[in-house]
């Protein structure tokens, strides 16, 4: 039988107070692209659509279950500045994290080095067409960084959540996108996004590295469609001024 330790004696025995170690990291940054932007997009996505034989399929580098999946070409360059912008936003929140800063000297410090700049390099980036029942297995990306803009999203959430398949389940899933990670006691932790009309224009940016699936939906036989891409984050010295205004 184990030897059991009464608390208060335990207090004699230990007389120094216990240091406690923090790690956290935000886990996405999001933002809305403009309406413009969202009705060009949605205009080239349509136009790949009707011109699949000419598209360029991606299906091979990517982990869904997707019939249609193909490159997105010259128009990455409208998602660019805005995924730039997120992932500044996102280093940013390391640096205003106290926490970060009382790392150990392995974690990557750059986030706080205020006489460093950050440039990115962007991975093509590629268009999913998912009909129902298709789906996206839990898969991490390359590079740094990732990002999802959500194009057009036929179904209605509710009713996917309404289903007999899911309605009296404790974790309902249908058209859910989901990240999943592992807290400090070793559990795995799902953060669902309920993806709505409403995100239709919505671009999140998360760790490249963190792990993500989407579930089918069921109740529309429209495609949801978005766009993913992957960027890399490089650091060098920021150019300074030659001149002195003081």
């Amino acid at each position: 039988m184990p030897r059991l330790l009464v608390t208060e004696n335990v207090k004699h025995i230990v007389d120094k107070g216990n240091e406690v170690a923090w790690f956290k990291e935000p886990l996405y940054v999001k933002t809305t692209i403009s309406s413009d932007h969202l009705k060009e997009l949605k205009e080239v996505t349509h136009k790949i659509l009707d011109n699949t034989e000419s598209s360029e399929p991606a299906n091979d580098t990517l982990a869904g279950n997707i019939e249609k999946e193909f490159t997105l070409g010259e128009s990455q360059k409208i998602l660019e500045p805005y995924a730039c912008s997120l992932a500044n936003s996102y280093i940013e929140l390391f640096k205003n994290n106290s926490l970060y800063a009382k790392l150990p000297p392995r974690f990557d410090k750059q986030y706080l080095n205020d006489d460093l700049e950050s440039v990115y390099s962007f991975d093509g980036a590629w268009i999913n067409f998912q009909k129902k029942y298709e789906f996206n297995p839990i898969h991490h990306h390359v590079g740094d960084y990732s990002y999802v803009l959500w194009i057009q999203i036929p179904y209605d959430l509710e009713k996917e959540l309404s289903l007999s398949n899911c309605v009296n389940s404790n974790t309902p899933s249908n058209s859910i996108f989901d990240f999943s990670f592992t807290n400090t006691a070793g559990e795995i932790i799902e953060h669902p996004l309920r993806i709505d009309k409403s995100w239709e224009g919505v671009m999140v940016l998360f760790s490249a590295k963190m792990k993500h699936q989407v579930h089918p939906f069921y109740t529309s036989d429209d495609y949801r469609i978005s766009i993913a891409g992957n960027l890399k984050r490089i650091v060098k010295p920021k150019k300074r001024s030659l001149f002195n205004y003081s």
